[in-house]
């Protein structure tokens, strides 16, 4: 009776381990989604750590808000023609002397817009054919590890490597000591 027990134990506890792997790589498939302005397909996108902080200001009503630096955005490219269609508050990504800079849309003109920082309020003609593309996510969490990472390589091998091997341990004796009491 206690072998059969046991046996239900493992597969139960196989199960709940499962289900937590697919609830993992669901939601994470769900946030690649959501981050990825509602779509699967990242041909046209860019990912970016932003490293300054020009965004970093108030709240604002629009789709992409403020985010302080070291900030992860998705940049989805835009053709000449799609460049047209940009509008007040689109946050772009344009080239300023060889740099990657996101700013948002203050005024459009023909063939040109005017952008600032959220954190600053000098004003930048930007070119039609200058913008790189619009920003269309951002996540905070995902960019502070990224620069974390970079900034501490060596800290996070040391780390990933105490819970890989946390993690073996784990697995390798998580079951003997039921076996033993039963």
């Amino acid at each position: 009776m206690t072998d059969i027990r046991s046996r239900i134990r493992r597969v139960d506890r196989r199960r709940v381990k499962q289900a937590a792997i697919l609830a993992v790589v669901i939601l994470a498939v769900l946030w690649v989604f959501h981050f990825n302005g509602n779509s699967l397909d990242p041909t046209d996108r860019q990912v970016v750590l932003v490293v300054t902080d020009s965004m970093d200001g108030d709240v604002t009503e629009f789709d992409i808000d403020s985010f302080p630096a070291d900030t992860l955005v998705m940049v989805q490219h835009l053709s000449p023609y799609e460049t047209q269609f940009l509008r007040i508050g689109d946050v772009i990504s344009y080239r300023d002397s060889g740099a990657l800079v996101h700013h948002r849309v203050v005024l459009v003109g023909e063939g040109y817009v005017y952008v600032h920082g959220d954190n600053n309020h000098s004003t930048e003609k930007v070119m039609l054919e200058d913008v790189n593309g619009r920003v269309i996510g951002t996540s905070w969490v995902a960019g502070h590890l990224m620069a974390f990472i970079s900034g501490n390589f060596l800290a996070f091998l040391a780390a990933l490597f105490a819970v890989s091997s946390a993690l073996v341990v784990y697995a390798v004796y998580s079951g003997r000591g039921e076996e033993v009491a039963e």
